[in-house]
């Protein structure tokens, strides 16, 4: 596709490339942020209020690591949440199209094509056009398979994907466990480029490590993670044993719940009454037994916890399903309190002006066929990893390197997600998407020389 004068293309190559660039991540971004447009206002969570209050004076939360909140405030600075998902749909739309250039010739109708199938029928806008840290999973995968692929990636361009994936990785810890397995890939295909892959974890830890210090004085990538493990191995069944030996010997807090313990993680996590609350210094206080009990557990019951994870990871790679975040449960009572709290009235009134905001997203978004469109994209996400695995079988060498690295990602999440917390149809559905990438990207088009 033609964007500037031939002459031109011919006399300065180097900045006809960068206005190709730009077009191209500009408009591919339009096809990742028209669910946001649909619903009037980007797509919110009940979790969302801490990130957008971890960067105000004097708040702290124990669950979430503090940088998608800091990252946010630099897009919105108080005045319109908008900014940050339009942020999301252009990283996603550029690292799609830097992603290609690792694998094929650069063309500009080709990325568009990219966009809006995946704008069309798969769960990327969704998740571009939510603001939670969701899309950072695969835009992980993404950028680490451009650090470990691209050959001919500028100098400036490479710190720029360092400092996205980086980011990316840092804003959930699930994706420290993504991060790890696709730099495996990046060891087994391209193990010249590995320590440059590495560089985003390595920044990630630190800066992980570096703000659980400053809000809770400990040197430690996540204080309290413990908390969840507990929640997920008691869900499982393997806590129970390890209280039956030991709760004669011990002052565990967790005793007085023996025999009666939760068999749902989240209502052992978020239970007002319930095990972790019920602690006289809540899920802080907690931590360290959690700590000391999960150790037990997974020292005493290894296959067994190995067995359930195995089963978790499994149950979580079939659960894509869109839904369980487009209502409007408390969103009254976090959302639209901290923006009143902290935002101009006008940002309030376009948040209640939402279908969401009045519950009205799952009816009257997509003339209520929210059914049948889930249908659709699973039928895809089916479609594309045959026609992925057919790539690898195929033309090992060519798609290898991209199928393989986004088949791994996308186990990975089910894994750091389903297996250490609870399987959601959320969790897998934020990285199907990835999912579509090898057919669109590879079939029809001969390697990068």
């Amino acid at each position: 596709m033609q964007i500037l004068p031939v002459a031109i293309e011919q006399d300065h190559p180097r900045f006809a490339n960068t206005v190709m660039s730009l077009v191209a991540v500009c408009i591919g971004a339009l096809a990742f942020i028209w669910p946001a447009l649909l619903n009037g206002y980007p797509l919110v969570f009940s979790d969302t209020h801490v990130f957008i209050a971890q960067p105000a004076p004097g708040f702290f939360n124990w669950d979430k690591p503090f940088i998608y909140g800091p990252w946010m405030l630099l897009l919105h600075s108080w005045r319109s949440l908008w900014w940050v998902a339009a942020a999301q749909a252009l990283l996603l739309s550029q690292l799609l199209w830097l992603t290609a250039a690792c694998v094929a010739r650069r063309a500009l109708h080709r990325h568009l094509l990219t966009c809006f199938a995946l704008g069309l029928v798969s769960t990327a806008p969704w998740f571009a056009s939510f603001l939670m840290p969701d899309i950072f999973a695969g835009l992980a995968v993404l950028a680490l398979f451009v650090l470990g692929f691209d050959r001919a990636i500028s100098t400036w361009l490479k710190r720029w994907v360092v400092i996205v994936a980086s980011l990316a990785i840092a804003v959930h810890l699930s994706h420290l466990i993504i991060a790890a397995t696709c730099l495996c890939v990046v060891l087994l295909f391209r193990p010249r480029r590995f320590l440059l892959a590495l560089v985003p974890l390595l920044i990630a830890l630190v800066a992980l490590v570096g703000t659980s210090y400053l809000a809770f004085g400990k040197f430690s990538v996540s204080p309290h993670g413990s908390v969840f493990m507990l929640a997920r191995l008691s869900a499982d069944g393997h806590t129970q044993p390890i209280l039956d030996k030991y709760c004669a010997s011990r002052t565990w807090h967790l005793c007085e719940w023996s025999e009666r313990l939760p068999t749902d993680s989240d209502r052992f996590l978020w239970d007002g009454t319930g095990v972790v609350w019920s602690h006289p210094d809540g899920p802080i206080g907690l931590a360290p037994e959690a700590s000391e009990i999960v150790r037990a557990v997974v020292t005493e019951r290894p296959l067994q916890v190995l067995v359930s994870s195995v089963k978790n990871t499994v149950n979580q790679m079939s659960m894509i399903k869109l839904g369980d975040t487009l209502h409007s449960d408390y969103l009254d009572l976090t959302v639209e309190k901290v923006l009143r709290e902290y935002f101009p009235d006008a940002e309030v009134q376009r948040f209640q002006s939402s279908l969401q905001a009045h519950n009205e997203l799952l009816t009257k978004g997509l003339f209520g066929q929210f059914e049948r469109y889930n249908l659709v994209m699973q039928g895809v996400v089916c479609l594309s990893l045959a026609l992925s695995l057919y790539l690898l079988l195929t033309q090992p060498k060519f798609a290898g390197p991209l199928v393989v690295m986004l088949c791994v990602g996308f186990v990975a999440n089910a894994l750091a997600t389903g297996a250490l917390s609870k399987p959601h149809d959320r969790y897998q559905a934020r990285v199907s998407w990835l999912l579509l990438l090898p057919p669109l990207m590879l079939i029809g088009r001969r390697p990068r020389k």
